[in-house]
């Protein structure tokens, strides 16, 4: 069995993003693979954790995506600032003449892809395409792991992920894949207030999330549980008639949404002050304006930072891809002969401390997490859609005896999508097109 058949027998995602199947990615030639080790949000730890104390595995997994790829290069993305972690790395490096490290400044977003490929390689990735076309791959610290782990027989079956905030021991937590939310964070001490929202991910990308029954996945980077009245939760729920009537009223035509939204600094035909200028006046831009909206990353920039008047524009432009999506409409996104801007880029990176006082946070960050929390969980409701792509195929019954790691769904034939397989051992309890739930 081949590298990359491998990698897909083990159902291996993105852990770090959106969890694009890995066996589909690694199916690229490219020149470069960049191990992103940045913890581009605020108030996580995993990447510290992984590669502190898993170092050695993330090199083993990166040297497979180098074997699988055909890259003659790999190179680990970190922050200067994590002395300790660069010192790690650097010694476990010492004999891979192919390996080197790239140290980022702490800004935000260091660690999205795009920006991330440019400053590592100095390569601009046009708008609408992928690393890939630049002869750059980039991969999250811990898929690595999971890729070295593969190569061992070892499927997916944890989630190394952050519980923080007003939690009273915040850790990173090694989680089985379908706990409940709810049992992370008992694991964690419990909470320590009575009316409490819960973040899934980091607090610039991430979402609120109201059931704590809700199952972790393979690509929940952390919990984050703060107070029902913090505003970060009031942000994050805020309804979109909220949103368009403030707009209405507030925006004041400055344009720097735009001018520090690290997509239009690469050169992208994004022009968020524009889509706020149709949707506040209903003016008549080209239709290229909205559509560009899909080329958002949601990073948060443009409503934590850039607009004085704490607008949202990463809102609407989630909005109008939302509408557009639904109707079944995607745009043509790629130009040729584009500007870039990235010398502005580089002299408009902002600090993550800056965004950790807008966001009011500050008071839940630390230097460091000492805890670290193993679970064995009894019961797990494992989702079948954990990934980009289609559906996993169910090829277990109800009261089937199951071992930890067995496969239970497969990836339609024909189709993208990833393999799911058991996190605990124990009995199905439960089969239907969307989920698995084992009892130990």
């Amino acid at each position: 069995m081949d590298l990359i058949e491998t990698i897909k027998q083990m159902g291996v995602v993105g852990a770090g993003g959106a969890g694009f199947p890995t066996h589909v990615k690694l199916g690229n030639q490219v020149e470069i693979v960049i191990a992103n080790g940045t913890e581009c949000e605020p108030l996580l730890f995993n990447d510290k954790y992984m590669l502190n104390e898993h170092g050695n595995d993330v090199i083993q997994g990166l040297k497979v995506v180098l074997q699988a790829t055909g890259a003659k290069k790999g190179i680990i993305a970190l922050k200067k600032k994590q002395v300790q972690i660069v010192e790690r790395v650097k010694s476990i490096i010492t004999n891979h003449e192919n390996i080197s490290i790239a140290l980022l400044d702490d800004f935000y977003p260091a660690g999205d892809e795009q920006i991330l490929v440019y400053m590592v390689s100095g390569r601009v990735i046009a708008q609408g395409q992928l690393p890939t076309t630049v002869g750059c791959l980039v991969s999250n610290v811990e898929t690595l792991r999971n890729i070295y782990f593969a190569t061992l027989g070892k499927p997916v079956t944890r989630r190394t992920l952050t519980c923080i905030g007003e939690v009273r021991e915040p850790s990173v937590v090694i989680a089985r894949v379908g706990m409940p939310i709810g049992d992370v964070i008992s694991e964690c001490g419990g909470v320590l207030v009575e009316d409490l929202a819960v973040i899934v991910g980091g607090p610039m990308m991430g979402y609120i999330e109201k059931d704590l029954n809700s199952p972790i996945t393979k690509t929940m980077t952390g919990l984050i549980v703060l107070p029902q009245d913090h505003f970060l939760v009031r942000r994050k729920t805020m309804p979109m008639s909220w949103v368009v009537k403030q707009s209405k009223a507030a925006c004041c035509q400055c344009t720097y949404c735009t001018e520090l939204c690290p997509r239009y600094l690469l050169g992208h035909e994004l022009y968020p002050h524009k889509i706020m200028r149709n949707i506040n006046f209903g003016l008549d831009v080209p239709p290229e304006v909205i559509e560009n909206a899909f080329l958002c990353s949601e990073c948060g920039l443009c409503e934590v930072f850039a607009c004085p008047m704490d607008l949202s524009p990463r809102m609407v432009n989630h909005a109008i891809k939302t509408s557009l999506t639904e109707a079944n409409y995607r745009p043509q996104l790629t130009i040729k002969n584009r500007q870039s801007r990235v010398n502005d880029l580089i002299n408009r990176k902002i600090p993550i401390s800056r965004i950790k006082e807008r966001l009011h946070i500050s008071l839940y960050d630390r230097k460091e997490i000492k805890s670290v929390v193993e679970t064995n969980p009894k019961r797990v409701e494992i989702l079948l859609k954990q990934h980009i792509g289609d559906t996993s195929i169910p090829v277990v019954r109800e009261g089937d005896l199951v071992e930890e790691g067995i496969l239970i769904g497969e990836i339609p034939s024909g189709s993208l999508g990833a393999r799911i397989h058991a996190s605990i051992s124990g009995r199905v309890t439960l089969v239907n097109n969307e989920r698995v739930i084992i009892k130990g």
